[in-house]
C-alpha cells in the first residue's frame, strides 16, 4: 500500500478543490462539461482531425487529457501498470518522447527492444483505451543526455546539428525511416492509437543562434519533409514557450503543421500564441507538474503544489484547451543517462514531483488531479492499479575495495601524442584515463585545457587535485611536486551532454576528454596512454586489492532480500560516483545534493543473494555502508562557485 492515508487524503482533496471550484466564475464556467468522446481505440481504423479549434475523431469533438512519460526512464514490466495509473487518474491520452541516443546508440546500429519498444507502448495503449502523442526527436531536450541526439555524431565536428546540414539530416531521415517501420501500422488512420507526432522540440528557441540564421525555417522545413516521405500520415506538431519566434513571425508556420504552446497557462498567453495557432486547436504539450533538478541545488518544486496544477488544469478546462501534463510520471535517469544545463548536470531522479512517483506509488498530487477531472469531465473511472512494493533493506557493509586504477586494462585504447575526446575512442559514456610517464618526477604548475568535465588528477595513484568548472574556473590549475619516477592519471568523467540550449553553437560542449590537452608551466604534454572506462555494468572481474584511501575507488558487498521490491539507497556515507546493483547502473551520487538517494527498481534485484558495487572518486566513504529506504532523501544542497546553467562566451 502507499505511504498515504487516502481516506484523509480525499476529504482534505474534497474541501480543497471546492474552494477552488467555487471561486468567481469558476462555476459558471464549468458549467458545461468539456467534450471528451467515448471513442476509443479499438483495431479499426479512425479519422483524426485538427480543425476548427477542435480536436475530432470520427466527427465527434474532443480534447486530448494527457499525460508525458518517458519510456526509457521507466522499467518496460512497469509500462502496463503506468498507462493504467493514467487511465485511472482520468486521462485519455499517452504522451511520449523516444530518445534517438537510446534507439540508435551506435552508428547505423538501431535497437527497438527493451527501453525503446515504441511498438509495445502502442499496443499497450491500445490494450488499454488510450490514445498517444509520439515524440521521437529527432532533438527532445527532456533533460536527456545531448537531448537525445546520438553520442557519435559528435565524431564528425564539421556537421551542425539541427539545421539543414545534408548529412545531419541523412541521419535524422534514417532514425525516423526506422522509426516509421516500427509505428506504420498502428498510427489512428490503421486502426492503431497514435494521433499525433511532435517534430523535433522547441526549435524555435534555438533557431535565432543557428546556422541557419534568424527567420530561416530550413531544418523545419526539411524535417517535416522527412516524416512525410516516411509514411506518416497523423497530425504533425511542432511546440515552443513563450520566447520563440514564430508567436510573432508567421514565415516560422508550415503548411499542415500545428503549432503549439509549452506552458501556455493564463489569457496573455493565448493573446501572444493566437493567431500562430490559427483555427488549430488549443494543444499545450507541456504542463508542469514541477521542474527538473540539477546538482548543487534543491529538488526542485517550481508549478509543483496540488493548488498549482488543479488552478491551472481548470483553466484549461474552462477554456477547453486540450493539455499533456508534463510529467504524468517521470522516472529515473539510470545509468549515464542524465543531460546538462548547459554546466550544470541533472540529477538521478526525475521524479519531478509528479502524480505518480519516482517508485510508481500515486500521490496527493495523483488523487486531486483524479477526483477534480472526474467532477470536470463526468467521468466514472477505475481504481486505480494496487501500490508497488518499496521495501527497506537494512545496511549493507562493501567491504571489498579495489583502486580504480587497478581495473585498467592491461593495454591501453590508444596511445597518441595528443589526447584524444571520449567520442574520438569510440565511447559514449562513463570515464577516460590519460596517463602519462615521467620518469625524473614531475614538479610545477600542471594545466588542464577544455576538460569536459570533472577531471581527478593522481600521481603514483594518489589524488593531488581535482578540476571542474564548479569548482572555480582557475581549479584547472594544479602544483604538482614528485620526485622520482611518476605516472600521472588525469581521470575525466562525462557528467551528461547538454541538454538545453543544444545547437550547432553549443554542440562543441558537448564533447568530452581531456578536449585541449595539458601543460606543465606552459609546455604543453605528449605522449599519452588512452584508457576507455565505460562502466556500463561496473568494473570487470572486481578483485580485492589496496590502495589509497584518497583516490578513486570500487567498494563491494552482497546482500540478501527474501522479497523484492523498489527501494531507496541512502548514499548519505558517500561523497561522490556510481553504484551498480546484480551489474545495473543505478546513476550518478553527489554529496552536493539536494539528492542523496537513488533508486533501485525492483526488478534489478532477487530473491537470495545480490551484489551492489559502489565507486566512490573521492576515495574513503564516512562508512562503508548503504541501507535501503521507502523515500527519496534530500539534503541541503552545496553552491558552486561559479554558475553553471548559463551559456558560456562565444
Amino acid at each position: 500500500m502507499s505511504k498515504y492515508n487516502f481516506q484523509s487524503l480525499r476529504k482534505l482533496i474534497a474541501l480543497g478543490l471546492l474552494s477552488i471550484l467555487s471561486s468567481p466564475c469558476t462555476w459558471a464556467q464549468a458549467a458545461a462539461t468539456p467534450p471528451i468522446t467515448s471513442i476509443v481505440p479499438d483495431g479499426k481504423p479512425h479519422k483524426f482531425e485538427a480543425r476548427d479549434h477542435q480536436f475530432f475523431i470520427d466527427g465527434q469533438p474532443t480534447m486530448l487529457i494527457s499525460g508525458e512519460m518517458h519510456f526509457g526512464r521507466v522499467q518496460p514490466e512497469d509500462w502496463d501498470t503506468r498507462i493504467k495509473q493514467a487511465k485511472a487518474m482520468g486521462l485519455n491520452t499517452i504522451s511520449c518522447y523516444l530518445f534517438w541516443n537510446q534507439v540508435e546508440p551506435e552508428e547505423g546500429k538501431f535497437n527497438f527492444t527493451g527501453m525503446t519498444d515504441i511498438r509495445r507502448v502502442l499496443k499497450l495503449c491500445q490494450d488499454n483505451g488510450m490514445w498517444c502523442v509520439l515524440r521521437p526527436g529527432p532533438y527532445c531536450c527532456a533533460e536527456i543526455e545531448y537531448g537525445g541526439i546520438p553520442y557519435w555524431t559528435l565524431k564528425y565536428p564539421d556537421v551542425k546539428i539541427r539545421t539543414a546540414d545534408p548529412k545531419f539530416l541523412s541521419w535524422c531521415k534514417d532514425y525516423i525511416n526506422e522509426v516509421y517501420k516500427q509505428v506504420a501500422d498502428l498510427q489512428v488512420s490503421k486502426g492503431g492509437p497514435l494521433l499525433m507526432v511532435q517534430l523535433d522540440n522547441e526549435y524555435g528557441i534555438t533557431d535565432p543562434q543557428a546556422a541557419d540564421g534568424p527567420g530561416n525555417n530550413n531544418y523545419m522545413v526539411a524535417l517535416n519533409k522527412i516524416f512525410k516521405d516516411a509514411g506518416f500520415d497523423c497530425q504533425l506538431f511542432v511546440c515552443d514557450p513563450t520566447h520563440a519566434p514564430e508567436w510573432t513571425d508567421l514565415s516560422y508556420r508550415i503548411p499542415g503543421v500545428m503549432i503549439c504552446r509549452n506552458g501556455l497557462g493564463n489569457d496573455s498567453m493565448y493573446k501572444v500564441s493566437a493567431e500562430a495557432i490559427g483555427s488549430y486547436p488549443v494543444f499545450v504539450p507541456e504542463v508542469y507538474t514541477a521542474w527538473f533538478s540539477g546538482w548543487g541545488e534543491p529538488i526542485a518544486s517550481r508549478n509543483g503544489t496540488i493548488p498549482q496544477i488543479t488552478t491551472w488544469v481548470n483553466y484549461l478546462l474552462d477554456h477547453q484547451y486540450s493539455f499533456n501534463l508534463y510529467l504524468f510520471f517521470g522516472g529515473t535517469n539510470y545509468g549515464f543517462d542524465n543531460g546538462c544545463n548547459f554546466f550544470e548536470p541533472v540529477q538521478t531522479s526525475y521524479d519531478y514531483l509528479a502524480p505518480v512517483d519516482e517508485a510508481g506509488r500515486t500521490t496527493p498530487k495523483y488523487f486531486a488531479l483524479r477526483d477534480l477531472l472526474s467532477k470536470r469531465l463526468n467521468l466514472k473511472l477505475p481504481e486505480p492499479p494496487a501500490e508497488p512494493s518499496v521495501i527497506s533493506l537494512p545496511p549493507i557493509n562493501l567491504k571489498e575495495s579495489e583502486p580504480l586504477l587497478a581495473t585498467l586494462p592491461a593495454q591501453p585504447t590508444k596511445t597518441a601524442d595528443k589526447p584524444t575526446s571520449m567520442e574520438n575512442l569510440d565511447q559514449g559514456y562513463g570515464f577516460v584515463d590519460y596517463r602519462k610517464q615521467f620518469p625524473n618526477g614531475l614538479k610545477g604548475t600542471l594545466e588542464l585545457k577544455s576538460a569536459q568535465d570533472y577531471s581527478i588528477v593522481m600521481i603514483n595513484g594518489v589524488t593531488v587535485g581535482e578540476a571542474f568548472r564548479g569548482l572555480g574556473l582557475d581549479s584547472n590549475k594544479i602544483a604538482v611536486n614528485q620526485t622520482g619516477p611518476a605516472t600521472l592519471d588525469i581521470l575525466v568523467y562525462n557528467l551528461g551532454r547538454i541538454s538545453v540550449v543544444t545547437n550547432d553553437r553549443t554542440q562543441n560542449l558537448a564533447r568530452k576528454g581531456l578536449l585541449g590537452g595539458a601543460a606543465l608551466d606552459g609546455q604543453d604534454l605528449t605522449g599519452w596512454e588512452m584508457y576507455s572506462l565505460p562502466y556500463a555494468e561496473g568494473p570487470a572481474n572486481f578483485k580485492v586489492a589496496s590502495g589509497s584511501a584518497g583516490s578513486p575507488t570500487f567498494y563491494r558487498g552482497t546482500f540478501t532480500v527474501s522479497q523484492v521490491g523498489g527501494t531507496f539507497l541512502d548514499m548519505r556515507n558517500w561523497s561522490f560516483g556510481v553504484v551498480w546493483v546484480n551489474g545495473h547502473n543505478l546513476g550518478r551520487f553527489w554529496d552536493r545534493g539536494g539528492l542523496r538517494s537513488l533508486f533501485v527498481p525492483q526488478q534489478w534485484l532477487k530473491q537470495g543473494e545480490n551484489e551492489i558495487v559502489a565507486l566512490d572518486l573521492h576515495g574513503a566513504p564516512k562508512a562503508t555502508t548503504i541501507s535501503g529506504g521507502t523515500k527519496i532523501i534530500e539534503e541541503p544542497a552545496q553552491k558552486w562557485a561559479v554558475k553553471l546553467d548559463a551559456p558560456p562566451t562565444f
